[in-house]
């Protein structure tokens, strides 16, 4: 990632970003303000950086859209090493929650609430958007050498022959002694 060097504000008045047409362009996020996103990775690698614009669509709907990535220090669940992984988070928010389901647009964007200034915390809406993008079960690509787990085997224990079978054939062979059992009567 490249280094930011525009420091994206914590709260904005939506309506004066539309009305100046405000557009933040690889601005990075102070890191003290993400206290959850840090602890939800071992370390966050280098800058969190976004790219944020503020507009209003033919429907009136006052939209903020952009993406928000960083480079997150993980725990590999397969060998217990660290790695890091990419995440980018593709956000398009909007406050007007009775007009977008006017206009049955309510499917197309994510609702968000303005505080009683009438101004959006954008550091917490870009850091659940990385929240959510942190794989549940962290690890490495099955393929990268860089795993200590690379190349094994991922068969726990022995399978014995009954589990290796179709699970048809028994049904089959099943269904051949019932109807053994019909004709003999």
């Amino acid at each position: 990632m490249t280094n930011a060097k525009v420091l994206l504000p914590c709260e904005v008045d939506i309506d004066k970003c539309i009305a100046l047409k405000s557009t933040f362009d690889g601005a990075r996020l102070d890191l003290d303000k993400l206290p959850r996103l840090k602890e939800s990775c071992v370390q966050i690698q280098g800058d969190v950086c976004a790219h944020v614009s503020f507009e209003q669509d033919a429907n009136g709907l006052r939209i903020v859209k952009g993406t928000c990535e960083a480079d997150l220090l993980l725990t590999c669940q397969r060998c217990g090493e660290n790695y890091v992984e990419h995440v980018l988070s593709k956000f398009r928010f909007t406050p007007d929650y009775e007009r977008a389901k006017e206009c049955n647009l309510e499917q197309k964007y994510d609702f968000i609430e303005l505080n009683n200034e009438g101004k959006i915390d954008l550091y917490e809406i870009l850091e659940d958007g990385l929240i959510l993008e942190i794989p549940t079960v962290p690890k490495h690509d099955e393929d990268d050498e860089a795993c200590a787990r690379h190349g094994s085997s991922w068969q726990y224990g022995a399978l014995d022959a009954e589990a290796t079978t179709s699970p048809f054939a028994a049904l089959a062979s099943l269904k051949g002694s019932l109807e053994k059992g019909k004709n003999s009567d």
